[in-house]
């Protein structure tokens, strides 16, 4: 409370879910629910949107009455989203929307992921590094560097030792 002194937002985050999560392991949130992060790294996609409200613990504006308007009240438990592995390299994350898809790849030595491309593309590498290669160019990733892989540009490969995501349109 000392951070945000007399912001009742605070006071909000105990009525949350508190969901753990293991390294690869997902959930899905429908627009509408209140999130926040303790701790750890997370990957967190979204629909295109210019609406992101604030609940709390935040210097920026908070609009309550469009919060408490739009705000999903619903209790219950989150199920985990599991991964479906399409080629042993890369896994899916399925979801209910047509905006994103998010898939993973665990990157081993020796193998080589081609992934097939559908639209543009942002690689975000969390663990070790990857190579990202294309046209006779190629990029080192490590870990916590990203890349954006626009529309026009034709397939690539991805190979190192590590834990790449990447975010597409979900089509």
């Amino acid at each position: 409370m000392s951070l945000y002194p007399g912001d009742p937002g605070v006071i909000g985050a105990l009525m949350l879910n508190l969901v753990r999560l293991q390294p690869g392991e997902a959930i899905y949130l429908s627009a509408g629910n209140l999130h926040a992060y303790l701790s750890g790294v997370g990957v967190e996609i979204m629909a295109n949107s210019d609406n992101v409200l604030r609940g709390g613990c935040t210097p920026k504006h908070v609009d309550v009455p469009e919060l408490l308007r739009v705000l999903d009240f619903r209790c219950g438990p989150i199920g985990l989203v599991p991964a479906a592995t399409t080629d042993g390299v890369e896994s899916v994350y399925p979801t209910p929307t047509e905006e994103f898809r998010l898939s993973r790849f665990q990157l081993r030595p020796g193998v080589s992921a081609r992934p097939v491309r559908r639209g543009p593309e942002i690689l975000l590498c969390t663990e070790g590094s990857a190579r990202l290669s294309a046209g006779g160019e190629s990029l080192v990733l490590p870990r916590g560097a990203s890349v954006f892989v626009s529309a026009a540009d034709g397939a690539y490969s991805l190979e190192g030792e590590g834990v790449v995501y990447r975010a597409t349109a979900g089509l």
